[in-house]
């Protein structure tokens, strides 16, 4: 049985891989790319702009989720510094 907290990050990951599925699609050439995969391995590495932290580790609450997401896009636009 799945948890109320499991969905919820499941929900999230879902999300974030659609997310950089449409950034991909936008960019002209998603042929062969694995937005899944991609974002299996990016929220697994340290991230600077975390302290250091894995974004993984924010993907237990709606607010992680948003600030994670929030992150990626502004990495994409180059708004990220």
């Amino acid at each position: 049985m799945i948890t109320a907290e499991q969905g919820l990050r499941e929900l999230g990951i879902a999300r974030l891989v659609a997310q950089v599925q449409a950034i991909v699609e936008e960019s002209g050439n998603p042929e062969g790319f694995d937005a899944a995969g991609w974002i299996a391995g990016w929220l697994e590495r340290p991230l600077p702009a975390l302290g250091g932290h894995k974004p993984a580790e924010f993907m237990d609450t709606a607010e992680g989720q948003a600030m994670v997401a929030n992150m990626l896009e502004r990495a994409w636009s180059g708004a990220y510094s």
